[in-house]
């Protein structure tokens, strides 16, 4: 019997999108009954999160690239105009979507399925589509601000019995789990998995090469995507051009190229084939000690889009060719800013390319890093004041069992919720499984928490 319906989900999304957007970046969203084609235009942006344990799916949120500007703005309480950093962006669609697909993994734990959830990635370009996982059938839903949309699709099922596959997840400590990822060769495991899975699976031999050779451009391609989630989070790419795509499909089917009757049969091939390289990289991360979860695998297809992990993910980039193709692998794994920092110590001069990260036309790479994983983990104070009140020291010295101080807070009134002493938000006392909460229902102004720094 179904723990979860399809309108416990929608109700759950709608509910927790509508006042995030409400509180953190005071924007109205209205649900949308009838969702126009063109309703997210060409050049847009899509956050996803991934479920793994006794929920499998995927939750995405598209937005256009200009309505994405606005809302880091909001976030950030800037001027539109002023937002031009791209990973800005990422990270703030990355948090949203977050939010969302947290919400809805508490609301399906409350009702008695265990699952966990991938690190937010991020699809950006003006042309392609996202063919999600084989779990279930997209559900989609529509909320529009002024004149721009928000779609959410979700693809999810349950998975009686996978509750073992995150069992003790997230019961090691920080630096265990990040001396565990450092004991995996990441980059051997990869390199050898492709090597062998195009050998034994269509009788490929292909070679781990060091450079994109003269000439490649990145045209119509194929794109099959898995996450890591549980102690391990991560993401793992292959890239292939469709004529090399359908090249591999005809391979694996024992047919000519020109036999290939459908798009799908393309995507089943890479889909199993970014499947099991991910499936081993897992395999050695639990053989490690750490609970992993693998993704089922995504599609992307198109001619104008990247894929790409936020950037606490540390990601490298593998090239591989067979006869005049060319292969893309990226595998990204989330790791603590003292993991990097060793990394970076150790880091022989000559640095493979395998370590290099690839443009969007495949021809060169970039050096630039993003360090806002090096605060992710530190550790902040959160209180919630119900309310305060003056006495004399007589009065303080009266007090005894049974006593009863009175707060000048009203009963029904917000209250005050600081991180470090520093006001950032109100909210209400809610009683949730037996259990005091606080529902966020104002976000305190840039003002506001500057006047409440003492």
């Amino acid at each position: 019997m179904e723990k979860f319906s399809s309108e416990a989900v929608t109700k759950s999304i709608s509910v927790t999108i509508k006042e995030t957007f409400d509180t953190m970046l005071e924007m109205d969203l209205e649900p949308v009954d009838q969702i126009p084609e063109n309703a997210v235009e060409d050049d847009r942006l899509v956050g996803s999160v991934y479920f793994g344990g006794e929920v499998v799916g995927v939750l995405s949120i598209h937005v256009s690239k200009v309505f994405s500007q606005l809302i880091t703005a909001a976030m950030l309480g800037s001027e539109p105009d002023q937002v031009k950093d791209l990973e800005e962006i990422k990270d703030v669609l990355g948090e949203l979507t977050n939010i969302v697909a947290g919400n809805l993994k508490t609301d399906m734990a409350n009702a008695g399925l265990a699952c966990v959830i991938s690190t937010p990635s991020i699809t950006r370009g003006t042309d392609f589509k996202i063919n999600p996982a084989d779990a279930a059938s997209v559900q989609r839903i529509g909320f529009k601000h002024d004149k721009y949309f928000v779609l959410v699709d979700v693809a999810a099922k349950e998975e009686a019995g996978a509750g073992d596959q995150i069992a003790g997840a997230k019961e090691l400590s920080s630096k265990e789990i990040s001396d565990k990822i450092g004991s995996v060769d990441i980059r051997a495991a990869v390199v050898n998995s492709v090597i062998d899975v195009f050998y034994t699976m269509l009788s490929m031999e292909v070679e781990h090469i060091k450079e994109i050779p003269p000439g490649f451009v990145e045209g119509e391609r194929t794109v099959g995507t898995v996450t890591f989630a549980g102690d391990v989070d991560g993401l793992f790419n292959i890239q292939v051009n469709d004529d090399f795509a359908r090249i591999m499909t005809a391979s694996m089917l024992g047919v000519e190229k020109d036999e290939i009757e459908s798009e799908e049969e393309v995507n089943d091939v890479v889909r199993e084939l970014s499947n099991i390289v991910g499936g081993n990289l897992k395999s050695k991360f639990v053989d490690a000690g750490l609970s992993c979860v693998l993704s089922p695998p995504a599609i992307t297809r198109g001619r104008d889009f990247r894929v790409e992990a936020l950037n606490i993910i540390d990601t490298e980039s593998f090239l591989f060719s067979y006869q005049d193709h060319t292969i893309i692998v990226e595998a990204g794994i989330k790791k603590d800013g003292q993991q990097k920092e060793a990394e970076s110590d150790t880091k022989e001069p000559d640095q493979a390319p395998g370590e290099q990260k690839i443009d969007k036309q495949g021809a060169g790479v970039t050096d630039k890093k993003h360090n806002l994983d090096l605060i992710l983990n530190i550790p902040l104070e959160l209180t919630v004041v119900l309310g305060r009140t003056r006495q004399k020291i007589n009065e303080l010295l009266s007090l005894g069992t049974g006593s009863i101080v009175a707060l000048k807070q009203l009963e029904g009134e917000p209250v005050d919720i600081l991180v470090n002493d520093t006001l950032i938000a109100r909210g209400q006392v809610v009683l949730e499984n037996e259990k005091y909460g606080i529902k966020i229902i104002e976000i305190v102004s840039r003002k506001e928490r500057i006047n409440s720094i003492s």
